[in-house]
């Protein structure tokens, strides 16, 4: 949830970017430019943190929210207030919960629909929202959005597969070594001798 509170309004701040046709147009997925913003926050390849922080710079979570917001729009009517948040909240979550996955070597598919089950609260949240908004029962909305939600949660996974090894040539760091260079008690490196505890 921490990551989410960050990398959320990260993505937030990229709205202004989106064109008039809400469909904003695919980024270089080897752009150094983007690679050195993720890097200079301490984001390496390899690590999920660094596949987040790069297809936020994609804007790949606006993107499918906006595409989403055009079609529902051109059928039942505007998408404000409520409605458009709890849209908004449920494009964010299929998509982290897509992009969380990445290195747990699952097929596009699996965590396609593990991402679509994870959010169930907002699914659930969007479907009243609606029913509020159009007068129609929420389901329908819900049946209608599956497929292109999991086309969606698809495509943000295959992303993350290719953004989260950086430019070619990038040097990797695996989420194992992650885990170890921040657990407490960290050995020293050898040769080098820890400081003495207070008191001694």
């Amino acid at each position: 949830m921490a990551l989410a509170a960050i990398l959320l309004p990260l993505s937030g701040t990229l709205s202004g970017c989106v064109t008039n046709d809400g469909i904003d147009e695919a980024l270089d997925l080897e752009a150094p430019v983007d690679d050195a913003h993720c890097q200079s926050l301490l984001m390496r390849p390899g690590e999920l943190v660094y596949a987040q922080c790069r297809l936020a710079m994609r804007k790949t979570y606006l993107n499918d929210y906006n595409a989403r917001k055009a079609v529902i729009q051109s059928q039942y009517g505007p998408v404000t207030g409520g409605f458009d948040v709890a849209l908004r909240a449920d494009a964010f979550c299929n998509y982290d919960e897509s992009v969380k996955q990445v290195t747990l070597g699952l097929s596009d598919d699996v965590v396609a629909e593990n991402a679509y089950q994870a959010c169930a609260t907002t699914r659930e949240d969007l479907s009243a929202r609606f029913a509020e908004a159009t007068g129609q029962p929420g389901t329908i909305l819900l049946d209608a959005e599956r497929p292109t939600i999991l086309q969606q949660n698809r495509a943000a996974i295959g992303e993350a597969r290719v953004v989260i090894k950086g430019p070619p040539g990038s040097v990797l760091v695996t989420e194992s070594e992650v885990a170890v260079q921040n657990a407490p008690g960290l050995l020293a490196p050898a040769g080098v001798i820890p400081p003495a505890p207070l008191g001694q």
